[in-house]
């Protein structure tokens, strides 16, 4: 445990343990109005946390430790066709589409793949407004 965990350990204690002793000794009626007004402020404070948490998300991506014997492909936000061909491992991989602004309801938040080894394709896709096609690897004639 990190001593900044620890401090905000001991100091969410004694500030809970401050204020049982201040609703103690202020008696039973005078702490149930202390306590109604105490939860509206945890209440509008709870929201604003949400409220900041949905609207300040990353749109970023993240292969993490990606070590790849294959292909990785992470896609977000493309309003158009996807197409994911297959590419020597030592190529980059193609996707044919044109990436814009995201439509109403598509896409946010992260992509990841924390350590993340792959000895085959891996794809993550997010908020694609067409369609999506991996086109399987095609095999030498003889």
């Amino acid at each position: 445990m990190t001593q900044r965990v620890l401090l905000m350990l001991v100091g969410g204690v004694a500030a809970l343990g401050g204020l049982a002793a201040f609703l103690v000794l202020q008696g039973l009626d005078a702490a149930d109005k202390w306590s109604s007004v105490l939860s509206l402020f945890f209440t509008v404070a709870g929201f604003a946390l949400t409220l900041a948490g949905l609207l300040g998300r990353p749109s970023a991506q993240s292969a993490d430790q990606a070590v790849t014997g294959g292909s990785l492909h992470q896609i977000r936000n493309v309003t158009g066709d996807v197409v994911i061909r297959p590419g020597g491992s030592t190529s980059a991989p193609q996707a044919t589409a044109a990436p814009s602004a995201p439509a109403a309801g598509q896409g946010g938040g992260t992509q990841s793949a924390r350590g993340a080894r792959t000895a085959g394709d891996l794809h993550q896709l997010d908020g694609v407004g067409g369609s999506v096609r991996v086109e399987p690897p095609t095999t030498p004639t003889p």
